[in-house]
């Protein structure tokens, strides 16, 4: 019949808190870095979001010229046939009601084409607010991650400590934390004597 010591039961302990400690490090290092791979995949998808919405202001605003100048030729040829309408009724178009009706056509004409203008201009700009939005909304998205990633690694190292606190209150008591200093003890000594260092107080001492 197997009998297991007290020692040996403390040591299967500990081994197994090591265990679960080392699990606990890794999962929460991996958690870390996949809400940051997250959180940055969703900065690249605003900032491709954001390039997007400026090519449509770019692209509003030259539409919005084109169709001023358009609208502009347009009001030209109306201009042209009023004169022509005109000048067949040998009317004078340089002076009394047929220059202001050429005038009037010309003013009303620039003013659909500024208009044109005005309303692309403000659907560019509101596509510009939105490529700000999706700006800001990257650079939030990666400091989220940085933040992901940094509190992971952050838990990781509580999650260790603890472990670590453990796994020696579970030997306490036995001959193991006596041994395991020894042999620690006696691996400083000969890294010590194969690189000729000097172990003094705390620190380290090139000889």
């Amino acid at each position: 019949m197997c009998v297991i010591t007290g020692t040996a039961a403390a040591v299967i302990g500990t081994v197994l808190t090591i265990a679960s400690t080392a699990a606990g490090v890794v999962g929460s290092i991996q958690k870390g870095n996949a809400e940051k791979a997250q959180y940055n995949y969703k900065a690249q998808v605003n900032k491709n979001n954001a390039i997007i919405a400026n090519n449509n202001a770019a692209t509003e605003r030259q539409a919005g010229l084109e169709d001023s100048r358009l609208q502009r030729i347009k009001t030209l040829q109306r201009i042209g046939s009023q004169q022509a309408g005109m000048a067949a009724g040998n009317i004078d178009v340089t002076q009394g009601i047929a220059l202001d009706t050429v005038e009037d056509t010309a003013t009303m004409g620039e003013l659909d084409a500024l208009n044109i203008q005005y309303n692309a201009e403000k659907r560019a700009l509101n596509y510009e607010q939105q490529a700000d939005n999706f700006t800001n909304q990257a650079n939030m998205d990666i400091i989220a991650g940085k933040n992901a990633s940094k509190a992971g690694k952050i838990n990781a190292v509580a999650i260790g400590l603890e472990g670590v606190g453990k796994a020696f209150t579970g030997l306490s008591g036995t001959e193991v934390p006596n041994k395991v200093s020894s042999w620690w003890n006696g691996q400083k000594l000969k890294f010590s004597n194969k690189n000729k260092i000097g172990m003094v107080d705390n620190g380290l001492k090139f000889v």
